[in-house]
């Protein structure tokens, strides 16, 4: 089995204004990057310190808004394509070739939040905890969570537990570590995967988010014993989560 298969492999924006977002993150996280040309396009591979960690592009014809996209690892993507729609979820693009990188579809779950199924090339090792910078966690907003538990069990082979004592939220696992989390979408929300950089100070942060030209949707939620986070919104309109972890206990 892949590395990879079961964890969220790789994150991307899709943007109105790719020169804005690249000065933007670049000011906001630290963010470098490099462009390639991909299928005749320009295609921004971002790095934080050494690592690559996403990628920027421009919208595609058809899709209406910036948002941030998120990549789950697979063995077979094309069998993963045919467990989405047995499962009530729909195939939006693919599963199709990356040349020289590996093979993908993009999907909708059946409440509507876009996910891409994606099989890597070379079977990279990933790693295990997340710097300042790196993606660090994905949560799926959605208006069904029991429904949305069941499709992605089905699918990509996840279990589900909750987590702490609210019944809230539940946390996504692939054998036995957790890997996102499902939470009830806010009112007007459409479902959608919601995606976490690490910070080093949460305050310092969405003081640049401001500064640059970006929103502070939501200063600061605190996860007790896990760290605190805020939503914030760059200024092509992507919603993006900060985090920071919590101090180590004494």
């Amino acid at each position: 089995m892949s590395n990879q298969a079961g964890r969220f492999v790789w994150r991307e924006l899709l943007t109105a204004d790719p020169a804005a977002a690249l000065r933007y993150y670049g000011e906001v996280l630290g963010w470098k990057y490099k462009t390639v040309d991909f299928q005749g396009m320009a295609y921004h591979l971002v790095s934080a310190g050494e690592r690559e960690v996403c990628g920027i592009m421009g919208l595609p014809p058809g899709v209406p808004v910036s948002h941030w996209a998120v990549y789950v690892g697979v063995d077979d993507v094309d069998a993963a394509a045919r467990r989405v729609t047995s499962a009530g979820g729909k195939v939006m693009m693919g599963p199709q070739d990356i040349p020289n990188i590996g093979r993908f579809a993009v999907a909708l779950d059946p409440q509507g939040a876009a996910f891409t199924v994606f099989k890597d090339q070379v079977d990279r090792k990933l790693p295990e905890k997340a710097e300042v910078g790196q993606f660090c966690w994905e949560q799926l907003n959605t208006t069904d969570p029991a429904a949305a538990k069941a499709f992605y069990s089905a699918v990509v082979g996840w279990q589900s537990r909750p987590f702490g004592s609210t019944g809230a939220m539940d946390v996504f696992e692939w054998e036995g570590a957790p890997v996102g989390s499902v939470f009830t979408a806010p009112p007007g929300a459409p479902p959608h995967w919601a995606t976490y950089v690490v910070v080093d100070r949460l305050a310092d942060a969405n003081a640049r988010v401001t500064r640059n030209g970006g929103k502070v949707l939501m200063e600061r939620i605190d996860v007790p014993t896990v760290g605190s986070f805020s939503v914030t919104q760059d200024p092509t309109g992507a919603v993006l989560s900060l985090f920071e972890s919590a101090p180590p206990a004494a």
